[in-house]
């Protein structure tokens, strides 16, 4: 995310807010960068919760 911010920054596209996702394919975990602060979701998600992880991806995407 950091590095993604640092591209970002390179290209001139000032984007305020990154969004991650960490998964090993069957267990997921969200985090966001705002400034200096990283948001981590400590809610563990599993693939069977698939609706609930689009969900959140859709909305990282939208906002």
């Amino acid at each position: 995310m950091i590095a993604a911010r640092i591209f970002n920054q390179k290209e001139g596209n000032n984007i305020s807010t990154i969004y991650g996702a960490i998964t090993s394919g069957n267990n997921w975990r969200f985090l966001k960068l705002e400034g200096e602060n990283i948001i981590i979701d400590l809610t563990e998600y599993y693939l069977n919760q698939i609706n609930l992880i689009m969900g959140i991806l859709t909305a990282s995407i939208i906002s």
